[in-house]
């Protein structure tokens, strides 16, 4: 089965708007999202996220590009997730205002896979390391056998700020009408472990 890692500041429509703050009133708690920890009631009732100024674009697209490791997409898309994916996932409603402070959306969820899930060929994939924990992976590539039992939504062990999804995903989404926007993929390579790879 095939496996996409999900780009979150694709930057090919810089009509879309951009955020690069965590919602207001989340305070210290704010990387719970980026390592799949559950925020349960810690998360604010009345979440917002502002567009930043440093970019001008103010549509509100299925997925919201952000600086801060979020899946923030829309409710059909959140939707689809819910539906597709059986694993343990919150979705944290948001709501997002414009440059002016005025409401843009207040139909949009950031979407919080729990835990990670051990899916690399850790020889294969290029992965920086420093002082023995990864600092980035650059180039993933997913071992087969690990992939096998994996949710249809879910955090890279190496990298919980990277989110992949399955082939079963990918297709569920694409009957949406019209398609979910400024969703850019990259299909990830699968090497068995063990096997000889070209750098």
């Amino acid at each position: 089965m095939h496996y996409y890692l999900i780009l979150l500041m694709p930057r090919e429509n810089l009509q879309y708007c951009f955020i690069n703050e965590y919602p207001e009133g989340l305070g210290i708690i704010d990387y719970k999202i980026g390592h799949g920890e559950p925020l349960g009631a810690d998360y604010p009732m009345d979440a917002r996220v502002y567009m930043t100024e440093r970019y001008k674009g103010m549509q509100v697209p299925d997925l919201v590009e952000n600086t801060c490791g979020m899946l923030i997409v829309s409710r059909r898309v959140k939707e689809v997730f819910e539906r597709v994916n059986q694993s343990p996932v919150e979705y944290l409603p948001v709501a997002i205002y414009n440059h002016k402070k005025r409401v843009a959306s207040t139909d949009h969820f950031i979407v919080n896979p729990l835990g990670t899930v051990d899916c690399l060929n850790l020889e294969a994939s290029e992965i920086e390391y420093h002082n023995g924990k990864v600092v980035s992976v650059d180039n993933p590539v997913l071992d087969p056998a690990k992939v096998e039992t994996a949710p249809h939504l879910f955090r890279m062990r190496e990298h919980s700020y990277s989110y992949l999804f399955s082939e079963v995903m990918f297709q569920a989404l694409r009957t949406l009408d019209p398609r979910p926007t400024n969703f850019i993929l990259d299909q990830l390579a699968q090497v068995p472990s063990g096997t000889p790879h070209c750098a």
